[in-house]
């Protein structure tokens, strides 16, 4: 079960402070992200490899560069969702007047999905159906979380384009800690 959604605040403040402790680490995982991430095809193998390094930080352990270049394992099916989503996507932005929100919507929808895949190494149509389920547990909470590290991550962009650099952690670690909000603990007796 996840926190109030009035604990999002906490959440971003949570996020703001592993931003700054560990920003220059970010710095260079973001750096070498960035530089690979233009690679047709292989891209989806280091978004997974930034994502757990991100997932990393977001539990307080050590991210490394080399983390990006390690995350294959998972590639097959995050690929197929990611295909599938950017399918839809493409379908629903060419729909008029409601489009663009359909496709964000869609975004917040599948966001728990990529995560499941990645973390958990979930089968891509599992994704999908836990994706559904995350959101359907705390909807806002998802909202929020692609929206405001998507403002983050923005941020940085429209700064001289470079400096997304910079905001690239800080929107993923939002995000990054709204999934583990939604991750079942263990619970020992």
């Amino acid at each position: 079960m996840a926190p109030p959604v009035d604990d999002f605040g906490g959440l971003v403040t949570r996020a703001t402070r592993l931003w700054t402790g560990n920003f220059g680490n970010l710095l260079i995982l973001s750096l070498v992200f960035v530089l690979v991430c233009w690679i047709p095809i292989a891209n989806v193998g280091f978004l997974a490899g930034y994502t757990r390094a991100i997932l990393k930080v977001a539990r307080g352990e050590k991210a490394e560069a080399g983390d990006i270049f390690r995350a294959w394992d998972c590639f097959g099916d995050l690929f197929v969702y990611l295909l599938l989503v950017l399918v839809a996507q493409f379908a629903l932005n060419h729909v008029p007047g409601i489009g663009q929100v359909a496709g964000f919507a869609l975004a917040v929808v599948v966001a728990p999905g990529m995560y499941g895949i990645i973390d958990r190494r979930m089968k891509f149509m599992d994704a999908f159906r836990w994706s559904l389920d995350a959101i359907k547990g705390d909807f806002v909470g998802w909202l929020l979380a692609v929206l405001v590290g998507g403002i983050f991550m923005a941020v940085g962009a429209v700064l001289l384009g470079f400096g997304i650099i910079i905001t690239l952690g800080w929107g993923s670690l939002v995000m990054a800690l709204q999934y583990d909000r939604e991750r079942p603990r263990v619970i020992i007796l």
